[in-house]
């Protein structure tokens, strides 16, 4: 029997591994399943017995259930192209704010990486001047409180997850120095701060369907692995509009590169639309136990158990693979997932006392002070830019044409 290669690829809604191992690798209604992730390891990994885990989506289950639901989708994008025809045409009102605004938004749902993209453009925008005062505006997703609307004020975290949501707590933490909001009605919120703070760029975490607020640049993120899915609108297919509507995009930012544009994509794409390509790659290994950093090598050859909530557990999996540790069990949960004591106790009890468990900074900011781990550890993942120098060119181009442009308004006046 051959071993399974180390990546796992998306069929009929199962991660299934690449060769011989054809059973899905997530399941809770088995206790068991066959799962490689190490070329050189075979094992079966135990799965929490669980009615709740993420079922797949209803087109990745049956191909004649996605044809089924197509006119339910072709309504849905029908309703959505109504709403972008009466934007385009000022019908509904895209209300501008006096500083420039970057929104990073996608096509489809869920698991094209835009918070990790969002924190890394803050990161290198910074970097290249770190006067620049940025804030980071997020719908929230998540959070059980909705009074909170200030997470950080560039100095403390004003808000916990539950007033925040997962992401934009992890754009907190990872960027100190920046200013980060949460809110449903983005135009308020902006308002508010920018009233409050002395802002000059204001970044849009999942923002491209929004239109309600204008903004100078609309990255539109897109998978490199899966591209649009089947092509069809929700809840046919993943897209949350029809594809031609990547034409309102500013550039394409092609996420998990996997060297070539899906094909998918050139019948839609206009031409002359710049493209640009990323990768996540991990970054870093935290003890959440000692509190202190660790190398990615420490995970080497070391037995661990991988807890997620995310909307692609399977590349967490492939991260955990690469790095060569050895994968006793792993247990999935739906994205945004809040974790009840009662599931933290039960897999403390099937990963044992000794073993160590490993998650995202996702879902650590949830899980840092309720867990029942005795050796935890946390593994960071950041996004790096192919192009990192005429992306960034890119989009200073159009952030200091639009701070000239407010310059000569005041002027005039």
């Amino acid at each position: 029997m051959k071993p399974c290669a180390p990546l796992f690829k998306q069929s009929r809604g199962a991660i299934t591994a690449r060769g011989w191992c054809k059973q899905p690798a997530y399941s809770f209604f088995n206790s068991h399943r066959l799962l490689c992730v190490n070329p050189y390891i075979m094992m079966r990994v135990p799965m929490l017995t669980r009615e709740t885990h993420p079922p797949a989506p209803p087109w990745e289950r049956s191909k004649t259930f996605s044809r089924l639901l197509t006119p339910f989708g072709w309504a849905y994008g029908m309703g959505m192209e109504i709403r972008n025809r009466l934007y385009d045409r000022g019908i509904l009102k895209s209300h501008r704010i006096p500083i420039p605004v970057i929104s990073v938004g996608n096509l489809t749902v869920g698991g094209t990486g835009k918070t990790p993209i969002v924190i890394e453009i803050a990161r290198g925008l910074l970097k290249r001047n770190s006067a620049l005062n940025i804030g980071i505006l997020s719908r929230g997703y998540g959070r059980s409180k909705k009074r909170d609307w200030i997470v950080s004020d560039g100095i403390t975290i004003l808000a916990g997850p539950d007033g925040s949501g997962d992401e934009p707590q992890v754009i907190a933490r990872e960027l100190p120095g920046v200013r980060v909001f949460v809110g449903a009605d983005r135009v308020e919120i902006a308002n508010k701060a920018i009233n409050r703070f002395p802002l000059d760029l204001l970044l849009l975490d999942d923002a491209f369907q929004h239109r309600r607020i204008g903004r100078d640049v609309d990255i539109l993120l897109v998978d490199g692995q899966t591209g649009l899915g089947n092509g069809r609108v929700l809840p046919a297919g993943p897209l949350r509009e029809f594809p031609r509507n990547i034409k309102r995009a500013t550039c394409l930012l092609v996420n998990h590169d996997a060297g070539q544009l899906p094909a998918v994509l050139e019948k839609f794409l206009p031409p002359g639309k710049p493209i640009f390509r990323s990768r996540m790659v991990p970054d870093s290994l935290w003890d959440g136990i000692l509190k202190k950093k660790l190398p990615l090598d420490a995970l080497n050859r070391q037995e661990i158990w991988g807890i997620c909530g995310i909307a692609r557990p399977d590349s967490f999996l492939d991260t955990l693979g690469s790095l060569g540790a050895r994968i006793a069990g792993f247990t999935p949960f739906p994205d945004h997932h809040a974790y009840s004591r009662e599931e933290l106790q039960a897999i403390a009890r099937q990963a044992g006392e000794d073993r160590l468990i490993v998650t995202t900074w996702k879902d650590w900011v949830k899980l840092e002070k309720r867990h029942p781990f005795r050796k935890v550890c946390v593994l960071g993942i950041r996004n790096e830019f192919l192009e990192e120098e005429k992306f960034y060119t890119f989009l200073e181009k159009f952030v200091y044409n639009r701070k000239n442009q407010e310059r000569e308004v005041k002027l005039d006046a």
